[in-house]
């Protein structure tokens, strides 16, 4: 019976959990204890054999590295690592559903933090790729300052960094541009019409705050105040969200199935989006994690100064956004 138990873990989904990576703290080599003294995860029970996992050894042959994390209320975590980039994933105590994030106590207590913290003390290995992870995140947050409309984040000034590029040979482009760079280059649709005024938006079609932030979005794209780049990403490894977001890059009128899916209609991106769809939507998803992306929507653009703006999560003040983002 539902409830009969009370909840010892909660799951939170997003594509990494690059505030745990980036910024992971020392230990003192012993599991951390949770609030009722017990400890917060076992690294000593025995790792499932991936083998028997489609999952995760379908991730092993296409190249992947798997790190054993531990257990916690009987989920089982890996430190994934394929071509230099980072994923956390957990099984669930069926061992039939893969899930990609963070894994928290029901006490909102961080497991994956702690348990990267004590695989790279024991992995020479995973420790040099977390220092690389956190100095690059140190890279882009040195490119802007915070304000408050939405943790909104400035990247360079395109006029000046052109001026400059003008004057010296090969000026390096700054990590504020590179990811605008990255966007347009990655799989999505386009959603509206006005190119002086494009906003980039990752999004996951499963996610609460996604669809809040189109429906925000929605008459200033109809309007054609604003066009936004949409790039679909998912959550969960080979679950209907994958998808789904597949989908969306091959039906023929995207705003009208992406308009139509976030009111409700699920046969507005049903059908099968083939091969070549979903290794797009998990290209996406290495952008994600090449980026440290922490959570979704995320929300790009070039605002009215010439700055390249971050915002993550669903915007405090659209209005705010909209007026910086619209010529």
């Amino acid at each position: 019976m539902l409830g009969s138990k009370p909840l010892q873990t909660v799951v939170v989904f997003f594509a990494l959990c690059s505030a745990a990576v980036a910024q992971v703290p020392p230990t003192t080599g012993a599991v951390p204890l949770d609030a009722n003294g017990a400890p917060l995860f076992n690294v000593n029970t025995r790792a499932p054999n991936t083998d028997e996992i489609p999952a995760l050894s379908n991730m092993v042959k296409s190249g992947a590295k798997l790190y054993y994390m531990g257990e916690r209320s009987g989920m089982h975590g890996w430190f994934i690592m394929k071509n230099g980039q980072i994923q956390m994933v957990y099984l669930s105590p069926d061992k039939q559903s893969v899930l990609i994030g963070g894994l928290f106590s029901a006490r909102g207590e961080n497991v994956t933090t702690p348990q990267i913290s004590m695989l790279s003390e024991r992995n020479e290995d995973i420790k040099k790729i977390l220092t690389g992870t956190a100095q690059q995140q140190q890279e882009i947050m040195k490119a802007g300052e915070q304000d408050g409309a939405g943790s909104v984040a400035a990247g360079s000034n395109n006029a000046s960094a052109k001026k400059e590029a003008d004057a010296i040979p090969s000026v390096p482009v700054s990590p504020g541009e590179r990811l605008i760079q990255d966007l347009k280059s990655a799989a999505g649709v386009t959603l509206g019409q006005n190119e002086e005024a494009e906003l980039m938006m990752i999004a996951a079609p499963g996610c609460p705050n996604c669809k809040k932030t189109w429906q925000e979005l929605r008459e200033y794209v109809k309007t054609n105040k604003v066009q936004v780049r949409l790039i679909p990403v998912y959550n969960s490894v080979g679950g209907e969200e994958s998808r789904v977001a597949a989908q969306l890059l091959k039906v023929a009128n995207p705003l009208e199935a992406w308009d139509r899916f976030v009111e409700g209609d699920v046969t507005a991106l049903a059908g099968d989006p083939g091969e070549m769809a979903i290794k797009a939507v998990v290209a996406n998803l290495n952008l994600v994690t090449k980026w440290n992306i922490q959570g979704y929507p995320y929300l790009v653009y070039r605002g009215k100064d010439g700055r390249i703006k971050i915002v993550q999560g669903k915007p405090e003040r659209m209005a705010a956004v909209m007026m910086d983002v619209t010529r």
